[in-house]
């Protein structure tokens, strides 16, 4: 199946072609519409005494349905795309709100730095959910959710007494 448009040289070209090739130029891959205007043109200008096989217009009717098919098909990927990115993002302030209240403890954007303290609110913040933690000494923090290593009810009591073993 060839996919170039065969004009005869006998028959003059129009300004419908002309405007079709300089709209395809523009752009690297050509839309329904571009191929929608190349058939048309294609017909309008083919030769009444040898007119197009019957079967070539069949072939790119089915490829210009193809074409909107696959139109259809990519709008609608990037429409339930869309959809599950913006269910994620709910997803994941969810589950920060069900954190607020609780003890939280996790390591800093620093990867080396401990915070924990309890949560007080969670916000979005450069695309990803952060937690306000208010910490031991009162002062607010920003711990990223992915960063969490331990979440509790209430903080953990430290044992201060080393344990002994019974001889």
């Amino acid at each position: 199946m060839s996919n170039t448009m065969d004009v005869p040289s006998s028959v003059p070209k129009t300004n419908s072609v002309t405007k079709v090739s300089k709209a395809t130029t523009s752009k690297d891959a050509l839309g329904k519409d571009d191929f929608l205007k190349i058939l048309v043109a294609q017909m309008q200008n083919q030769d009444p005494l040898n007119p197009t096989d019957s079967t070539q217009s069949i072939a790119q009717l089915a490829q210009f349905s193809s074409l909107e098919q696959m139109t259809n098909i990519a709008t609608a990927m990037n429409t339930l795309s869309q959809s599950m990115t913006n269910f994620s993002q709910q997803s994941s302030l969810t589950q920060g709100a069900a954190m607020i209240g609780k003890w939280v403890s996790g390591i800093n954007t620093d990867g080396v730095t401990p915070m924990e303290g309890t949560v007080e609110s969670v916000k979005w913040l450069d695309g990803d959910p952060k937690l306000q933690i208010r910490k031991a000494d009162g002062t607010l923090a920003d711990l990223e959710m992915s960063l969490i290593t331990q979440v509790g009810e209430s903080q953990p009591a430290t044992s201060t007494t080393a344990e002994t073993v019974a001889p």
